[in-house]
Formats: structure tokens, C-alpha cells, sequence
């Protein structure tokens, strides 16, 4: 009897065991020894994050995840200690965005505008939302993927909750320190867009205010434009996330992180493909039961098809510090209260 349900698969994700292989003995696994750019203006995390290149569906990362003691000689003839450090890999694991815009050809026929220029960056729009909701707080996150920026800060007690300092500006500076008491220093802030007027609105004791526009590094520079959504706060590049992904969060969680600050030079998105987009006159589209919505060629309609792939990674290396993971992570969280 003929088949028509077999293919050549890569094997089971993302360990690859055995007995499931498929064609995964011939996709080797990269060893880290066209730079998105639509995308990263939309995406707060490509923006602040460090990204690198994979050439593979695979990248993995050695990382540092035990030190080295020194120990004390007792006496002139006194036995020396040993010591040993380790290395841990992490694995990067590039997953696909996607989606298909059908567009009837006697509309673009008749519009007067380039339609698809008019798509295209649209979609980079939502492809930065939904890779900002997976990485800063899990929304949808794939699964191979590890835990987003909130749920490590959540793990670490590294939250801090708005209002339980005088201000806004000392619950930011107490959710810093917890990234500092990890070990490291807060490169970055990403934050909800209502956070820009409550900038402009701290006032000092005699009403001056605190945060003004271009007065300097430690002042926040929001809200001088829609567009202008970049300031410094204590020298430290902040960011308002106007592509809705707070809001998204704000949406899912009762208690949602409103505000994230850490050393995003330790969040890792790995690029395996930048954006890219295909057009068919005779595609066809099934929706999830299997029946076809849409016929490009019997409809005369043109399908857009838009992919990418990403990975994603925060080694948390070990350091003087806190040397134990489960306490450690380079980012803090504040959130709404109860």
C-alpha cells in the first residue's frame, strides 16, 4: 500500500535520544568558538540583549559553573591543597516564528500603495511582541527554551513589589541591588510604558522636578516624542516597550512585571535566520481539522509567507559572589501589588 505520510525527520528534540534519530546523525551540533534589522527596533530584547549567530539548528556555550580555592600553607613544609574548576555546556536551540498573510490579487491589483511594503513591517512588529512575551515573561514561550527573564528573577527572589519604596525611583534602585548582590551590574532597563510618566511626575521636596529631558545621563529623556522611548536612568540605557508585551503580561498575570533592570549582556538571542519572506500563487492553507480555508491558485489570491528562527539562552556563569545557581541571576523584576 503506497504511503504518503512518511518523511525524513531530524530526530527527537532537543536531546536527540536514541532510537528516534531520523536525520539528526547528519546535522551536527555547533560549537561557539545578516543581522536582524527591522525586528530590532520592535524588540526590546534585540535591542538590549547580545546576539550572536548560528549556523546550525544547535549552538552550545561553555560556561563557567564551578571556581577554583585557594587554601593557606600551614608551616614551612606544610602540605599543598588541590583545587578544580568546571565547565557546564549551554545549549542554544533555535525555534521558528511564522505566519502567512493571503491578500486577494485583484486587491493589490487595484490599490495604489505597495501593500506588501506596507505588511512587511507590521509583521517585524509581531514577531518582536511575541519574541519579547517568550523571553522577558514566557508567554507562549517554546518549550526547548529556558526560563524567561521573570521566572529566573521570580527563582532567585530577585522581585522587588511597586510602592514598597518611597518612590518609584527606590524601587528601581532596590531591584539593581538585587542583581548586584548576584553578582552583577545592571546594564539595562526594560520597562511599561506608563513607567515615562511617572518619571516626569516625581518632583523633589521644593517641587522641581527630579527626571527632565537632555539634562544628562542620570535623567530620563521619555516622553518628548512618540518615538523618543530611550533614557538614562543612574546611567543605565532604559528602555519603554511600546510593542505591547507588557500590556500582554499585564493581561496574564495578577501580579505582572512591570519593570525588568539586569546585565543583558548575559541574555543571549542567537539568530538562525533573519526574517524572511516568500510569495506563492498556489498555496493552500489548512486550518488545524485539516480543511482548507484558502486556494492562492482557485481563489486568485497571493500567499506572504514570513519566517524567522531565534534561540535563546541566559548562562549564568558562576561568580565570586553567589556561587550557587539557584540563589544567582542577572536580572530583578519590580511588580504590581497583590
Amino acid at each position: 500500500m503506497a504511503d504518503y505520510t512518511s518523511y525524513v525527520s531530524r530526530g527527537t528534540e532537543p536531546t536527540f535520544t536514541a532510537g528516534s534519530n531520523g536525520a539528526s546523525a547528519l546535522i551536527p551540533v555547533e560549537t561557539s568558538n545578516k543581522i536582524i534589522q527591522g525586528m530590532t527596533r520592535k524588540s526590546s530584547a534585540l535591542r538590549l540583549m547580545t546576539h550572536m549567530q548560528m549556523s546550525r539548528h544547535l549552538k552550545d556555550m561553555p560556561v563557567l559553573s564551578a571556581l577554583p580555592t585557594a587554601y593557606w600553607v600551614s608551616g614551612d613544609t606544610g602540605p599543598k591543597s588541590v583545587t578544580s574548576q568546571a565547565w557546564k555546556n549551554v545549549r542554544l536551540i533555535a525555534e521558528e516564528l511564522a505566519v502567512v498573510v493571503y491578500i486577494p490579487d485583484v486587491v493589490l491589483k487595484d490599490s495604489e500603495a505597495n501593500i506588501w511594503a506596507q505588511i512587511r513591517p507590521k509583521v517585524e512588529e509581531a514577531f518582536g511582541k511575541k519574541l519579547d512575551e517568550a523571553v522577558f515573561f514566557g508567554i507562549e514561550k517554546p518549550a526547548s527554551w529556558p526560563d524567561d527573564l521573570k521566572t529566573g528573577a521570580i527563582a532567585a527572589a530577585n522581585t522587588v513589589t511597586d510602592g514598597t519604596g518611597v518612590d518609584i525611583a527606590a524601587d528601581i534602585n532596590n531591584a539593581m541591588a538585587a542583581v548586584e548582590a548576584d553578582g552583577y551590574g545592571a546594564t539595562g532597563i526594560a520597562m511599561r510604558q506608563t513607567y515615562r510618566s511617572r518619571f516626569r511626575g516625581l518632583r523633589s521636596t521644593t517641587n522641581e522636578p527630579i527626571y527632565q529631558a537632555n539634562m544628562g545621563l542620570n535623567k530620563a529623556m521619555f516622553g518628548q516624542s512618540a518615538e523618543e522611548d530611550e533614557g538614562f536612568i543612574w546611567n543605565t540605557r532604559s528602555l519603554a516597550v511600546l510593542n505591547g508585551s507588557f500590556e500582554a503580561e499585564n493581561a496574564a498575570s495578577a501580579n505582572a512585571a512591570s519593570l525588568i533592570v539586569g546585565d543583558f549582556s548575559q541574555a543571549m538571542i542567537a539568530i538562525r535566520e533573519d526574517i524572511n519572506v516568500e510569495f506563492s500563487k498556489s498555496a493552500v492553507m489548512h486550518n488545524a481539522e485539516g480543511l482548507v480555508t484558502f486556494n492562492a491558485w482557485q481563489q486568485d489570491m497571493t500567499a506572504g509567507r514570513f519566517t524567522a528562527r531565534f534561540a535563546y539562552a541566559v548562562p549564568n556563569p558562576v561568580n565570586r559572589l553567589q556561587e550557587t545557581e539557584a540563589s544567582r541571576w542577572p536580572f530583578a523584576i519590580i511588580r504590581d501589588a497583590a
